[in-house]
């Protein structure tokens, strides 16, 4: 079963620092086709900025994205992955907290960050190779057997 670290292999770590302004957040989601960025303090992760708290926090009530840092509007009560935890233990903990977007650290460094995409793609991936697999267990005819199907 693949790891948390096997599917962000090779991905570059997108982040936002948390004195940013919330528009700038918002163009380099934009800008980069993703749904969250995770919050820095210089190195150290604090926080997640996402699609959600744009509209629930900043559009909804009519605050000046210009002006409102992603500080005062991001999620600090993370959920975070491993990098060893395996796909399905990744999929556990975003189910459980109802979250898309779940940081993934090794050691102390922050290493990327799982969207529900990735897992469902790693998900289908696997289901196909498993069919794959059976579909070429059922088709073959065992060595020395040949004659026996033949009509």
């Amino acid at each position: 079963m693949k790891t948390a670290k096997n599917i962000l292999k090779n991905r570059p770590v997108i982040t936002v620092q948390d004195g940013d302004a919330v528009q700038s957040a918002a163009k380099k989601m934009a800008d980069h086709n993703i749904g969250a960025l995770p919050v820095l303090e210089n190195e150290r992760l604090v926080g997640i900025f996402t699609e959600r708290d744009i509209i629930g926090k900043v559009v909804a009530p009519g605050k000046d994205i210009t002006s409102v840092k992603v500080s005062d509007v991001m999620t600090r009560n993370l959920v975070f992955a491993y990098a060893d935890d395996t796909t399905d233990i990744c999929s556990s903990k975003m189910r459980g907290a109802n979250i898309r977007h779940l940081p993934v650290i090794e050691g102390e460094h922050l290493i990327g960050i799982l969207s529900i995409r990735d897992l469902l793609a790693h998900d289908m991936t696997e289901k196909e190779e498993t069919i794959e697999f059976l579909e070429q267990y059922i088709y073959t005819v065992p060595p020395g057997m040949e004659k026996k199907y033949e009509h």
